[in-house]
């Protein structure tokens, strides 16, 4: 009885490990994993909850979402935008 415990538990084992590698996925290369969150705000500076424009790749990108974003806002009413890093700890 012993024998068959320790084959079913051997079993199981191997299972539960191949089961925890097949759920993990593709993974993508990092570069194509969005590096900036485009946040606008319609206040004249960060205060308050912002309105996310959207995740992109790099920089630039960002950056021309957020001043698209701006443009489209009433004029006279004081807005602010910004591209901010994505924190991937």
């Amino acid at each position: 009885m012993g024998f068959a415990y320790a084959k079913k538990l051997a079993a199981l084992g191997a299972g539960v490990a191949l089961a925890a590698c097949a759920t993990t996925g593709p993974q993508r290369a990092p570069s194509l994993d969005p590096q900036w969150a485009a946040n606008g705000w319609l206040t004249p500076g960060p205060t308050g909850e912002p309105e996310i424009i959207g995740l992109y790749v790099t920089r630039k990108e960002c950056e021309a979402a957020v001043e698209d974003w701006l443009s489209q806002q009433v004029v006279g009413n004081p807005v602010y935008g910004e591209c901010l890093p994505i924190d991937r700890r």
